[in-house]
């Protein structure tokens, strides 16, 4: 096995012809269960997700973390742990970079984890991960947001239902991408306006805490009208499977963005969209962050700059 403990077992022959015929069958048919004692990747990342969840980690995390690693895995081909290369992991973050370069290097930053956690159980040895050096990134630009008049454009351009609801979670609730695949039709509350979202046995919430969010006059009219289910609200009709969302929408909100010219835009900018609106017409950032799960000095960081001009500063020349 590539990187793997070696093992000596004799052949039982001193014929070589034999002795070729003899060690063929022992790979074949000893080679998946001494790969499995070996620790294969694939046990020890599932090792490692479980440790994780046993310390408190959330699902989503979890579940993205186990996404990430298993497509290394099956792009760098070793059978253990010990059989990573520096060159995998190189190919494995230029495979990504092509397309974003942050995320490439939160990818390699997630395999250094999992790495460092076999070190820790005595599973491994070094963490070829960490001798690959990042390349140096430009700073990311200002997080976007979107104007009332842009989120309206969209909703009037928009001919799914599906993709309707999805924009108005995000640009009307705050909801995360993940949030709005799991919502259930137990979480709304049309006689109260209120949503409540909660952990199921498919979602935790990235706080790992429910919260509870008022639904907007416009948001409750779309779903009295379009109807909420009795399940998923989201493509109800779609089960979970392998893949780290249940179903998706980003394609089709992305083609829908370009035809109303705002490309430049992305599903999370309508979170960031709902806490700017808010904070920008003086809502409390208290409440803007109980709404969108997030700490108050998060909330203040980001949003901050769009609080209102306070009259008061003019107190002092009056």
């Amino acid at each position: 096995m590539c990187g793997g403990e070696q093992r000596r077992q004799s052949l039982g022959t001193r014929e070589l012809a034999e002795a070729i015929r003899a060690a063929e069958a022992l790979r074949r048919e000893e080679g998946p269960r001494l790969i499995e004692e070996a620790g294969s990747c694939e046990a020890e990342l599932e090792n490692y997700i479980e440790a994780k969840r046993e310390a408190g980690v959330s699902r989503n995390t979890l579940s993205s973390r186990r996404y990430v690693l298993r497509s290394f895995v099956a792009h760098c081909g070793a059978a253990t742990p010990r059989g990573i290369t520096v060159a995998m992991v190189r190919a494995f973050h230029d495979a990504h970079a092509e397309h974003h370069a942050h995320t490439a290097a939160a990818y390699v930053n997630l395999i250094r984890w999992w790495l460092d956690w076999l070190i820790e159980n005595g599973r491994l040895m070094r963490n070829v991960a960490k001798e690959f050096k990042l390349p140096k990134l430009t700073p990311r630009k200002r997080r976007q947001f979107m104007t009332a008049a842009q989120v309206r454009t969209l909703l009037d351009a928009c001919m799914d239902a599906d993709l309707k609801f999805a924009i108005f979670c995000g640009a009307h609730a705050g909801l995360r991408k993940g949030e709005v695949i799991e919502a259930r039709a137990a979480w709304f509350d049309l006689d109260a306006k209120l949503l409540h979202v909660q952990t199921t046995e498919t979602f935790t919430p990235k706080d790992r805490d429910n919260r509870t969010v008022p639904l907007t006059d416009e948001f409750c009219a779309f779903l009295a009208e379009r109807g909420i289910g009795g399940g998923f609200v989201f493509r109800p009709q779609v089960a979970h499977g392998k893949s780290k969302y249940r179903a998706d929408f980003q394609k089709s909100f992305n083609a829908l963005l370009e035809r109303c010219g705002l490309g430049e835009f992305t599903f999370h900018d309508l979170r960031r969209t709902f806490a700017s609106l808010l904070v920008s017409r003086g809502v409390s950032i208290y409440k803007v962050s109980k709404w969108l799960g997030d700490e108050v000095q998060v909330v203040e960081g980001t949003y901050g700059h769009l609080i209102p001009q306070d009259d008061e500063v003019n107190a002092s020349w009056r």
